[in-house]
């Protein structure tokens, strides 16, 4: 008797973990992503959720061209002096000095960053040269080692203009494709942030109150990103950005949490829900909280998101529906430029043809809308025009189609079971 009590009360305290942490045989249609008790298969194969990082090093090149002048003007203020000062201060911890580049595009002289203040303020930078931005690519390219941590950032107006270079019009009708092989061979992440600025004529009047340029970043991915939410935010603060667009990202899979659910309950930290009862009628509503804060900025948008970003379907024949949907968007956090960015979503599941579902979800990245930009390079046929962005949109073509291309996000899953 007591051999065999004693084997009953082993088993039962075996039994108790798993009658608490299990749903016990809740995937009921045997899907391939979870385990019968519900919990989520790890597979080692798949990325893992993608982590914005601070760059070590950060190196700061200025394309100081003829067409750059109107920032430049001496002694005049220009939203351009104030946010590029603004950009190189805040992270001046993280760089040494600042690379202004010479007529053919190669690197000139590194001049400290309190040096840069006084020659950008007194009109110092005010050129002839012309805009060879291929050149420039490439000497920025070869003087950063991203193998230690280093992001270059090239301060520009992205304007391609090869005067006195052999067969001009030729090169411009190449641009794309040169763009494209350089990124193809660096292999890395670009992003590619816009701001405008008062653009002054030599008697300090302003030509233009918002003539766009830019701010390329490139690097490792993680770095990239921290810097483009960044260099973004201390824009946005001073009403002169944009807009960010960007290519050669890997983010894996959406990182997300989950809210208190409706008409079932979690089971632990999984993505799967129990309990579901559509005997009466009632929905379930999963509180699917996505991070926004890794990806450029459209993604956010309430006119995308809903519609075309978020991405949903029930694989087992149920019907599932978002609902409302809240933006939690803050660009600042804990009076640091980090950026939290996430969407609160409702999943409704009704109508369940089985004992149990499993939603398939992503985000579809809004990679190629350039609705933010468009006004300042769609129709830029005039070199002089200082509110367009000459040549900008065949530099863009080049960005997204070249080499190095963001790839689609994997797919997220949720289990939702009747059984529990």
């Amino acid at each position: 008797m007591r051999k065999g009590l004693l084997a009953t009360i082993v088993l039962v305290v075996l039994l108790i973990p798993a009658l608490f942490s299990c749903g016990g045989g809740v995937n009921t249609v045997n899907d391939r992503h979870f385990e019968e008790d519900g919990c989520l298969k790890k597979d080692s194969t798949e990325s893992s959720d993608f982590v914005i990082v601070h760059p070590r090093k950060i190196k700061f090149f200025v394309e100081v061209s003829g067409s750059m002048n109107g920032f430049f003007r001496a002694n005049a203020p220009t939203k351009f002096k104030e946010d590029v000062w603004r950009i190189l201060s805040y992270y001046s911890p993280v760089v040494d000095d600042v690379t202004i580049l010479t007529n053919d595009g190669g690197a000139a002289a590194s001049i400290p960053i309190s040096a840069f203040q006084a020659k950008m303020n007194t009109g110092a930078f005010v050129a002839t040269a012309s805009t060879k931005v291929p050149v420039m690519l490439q000497s920025i390219i070869n003087g950063i080692n991203t193998d230690e941590g280093e992001v270059a950032v090239l301060i520009s107006d992205m304007k391609y203009s090869p005067v006195g270079a052999a067969a001009p019009n030729v090169l411009l009708t190449q641009y794309s494709t040169d763009i494209s092989s350089i990124f193809g061979k660096f292999g890395k992440a670009i992003s590619l942030v816009g701001a405008t600025s008062q653009y002054l004529d030599k008697s300090g009047t302003s030509l233009c109150d918002q003539s766009p340029y830019y701010f390329l970043i490139m690097g490792d991915q993680e770095n990239v990103a921290d810097l483009r939410n960044g260099i973004s935010t201390l824009l946005d603060n001073n009403k002169s950005l944009i807009g960010n667009i960007e290519s050669g990202f890997n983010y894996g899979k959406p990182s997300y949490s989950f809210g208190i659910p409706e008409n079932c309950f979690q089971l632990d930290n999984e993505p799967t829900f129990l309990g579901y009862d559509d005997s009466d009628g009632d929905t379930c509503v999963i509180k699917l909280k996505v991070n926004l804060a890794n990806y450029r900025w459209a993604t956010a948008r309430k006119d995308l998101f809903a519609d075309s970003i978020f991405q949903c379907k029930a694989l087992y024949g149920s019907e599932v529906k978002v609902g409302n949907v809240e933006y939690v968007i803050q660009n600042i956090t804990n009076k640091d430029l980090v950026r939290t960015a996430y969407a609160i979503i409702d999943l409704k599941i009704c109508n369940m043809a089985m004992d149990s579902e499993v939603i398939e979800w992503t985000l579809q990245l809004p990679d190629l809308d350039i609705t933010d930009f468009a006004p300042y390079f769609l129709d830029a046929t005039n070199e002089n025009d200082v509110s367009k962005s000459y040549s900008l949109e065949d530099f863009v073509k080049g960005m997204f189609y070249g080499g190095v291309v963001n790839k689609c996000l994997k797919p997220n899953y949720i289990l939702v079971s009747k059984k529990s």
